[in-house]
């Protein structure tokens, strides 16, 4: 059984659709604030569920690229990754991509990586929208049941910043100019980290 996503932006007036894990106050308090999610708490904040199941789900879940490969978020653990969550319905999810192409060429020499993943049930209606709109940056088709039901999000767009042991550092519902910002802020801090065993060895939970 599919799920609607309500649509949240953090400018007004915004059309949305019925958010199914939250309440919209609740959804609507999540969009507006970007949080750094505490390494050692039992739930992230702006999540559903907790963080050892949501890394877990981040770790292990199979994404499909739009040009058909297989992609697990785990194997890209050693760098610094941004996993953006968007629609090609959601408006500001429209807005935000092509900023998050631009952010994508910033980290990408430096061992960081966005990963767009769209939660359209059509995965051709994700593809029109890259092409028409040139996105610069790796999509992967993943349907509104799949890693966003796992994680229990309560909207898009949502963006997590995954640090190189492939835990969440950071997260925001934010879509604009400044909450993208604070996402290439975040990655940039994490990039600068020095890289240590626990990441050589690739560690997971």
């Amino acid at each position: 059984m599919s799920h609607a996503y309500k649509e949240v932006s953090v400018s007004p007036g915004q059309a949305g659709r019925r958010a199914p894990f939250a309440t919209l106050a609740a959804a609507a308090l999540a969009a507006a604030l970007a949080v750094t999610a505490p390494a050692t708490a039992g739930r992230l904040e702006g999540l559903g569920t907790s963080t050892d199941v949501a890394e877990r789900a981040l770790r292990d879940h199979p994404l499909k690229t739009l040009d058909g490969k297989t992609l697990t978020l785990g194997s890209l653990q050693g760098d610094v990754v941004v996993v953006n969550f968007w629609a090609s319905w959601c408006a500001p999810c429209r807005r935000e991509l092509p900023r998050l192409g631009g952010l994508q060429s910033d980290l990408s020499a430096a061992g960081g990586h966005v990963i767009a993943v769209s939660i359209d049930e059509n995965i051709e209606n994700a593809r029109r929208f890259c092409r028409a709109h040139g996105v610069k940056l790796a999509v992967a088709h993943d349907g509104p049941d799949g890693l966003a039901r796992a994680l229990d999000l309560p909207h898009v767009p949502f963006t997590l910043v995954l640090d190189r042991a492939g835990r969440v550092a950071y997260a925001t519902g934010g879509s604009d100019e400044r909450a993208v910002a604070n996402v290439a802020s975040a990655a940039r801090r994490l990039l600068a980290q020095p890289v240590t065993a626990e990441t050589d060895a690739g560690t997971t939970r």
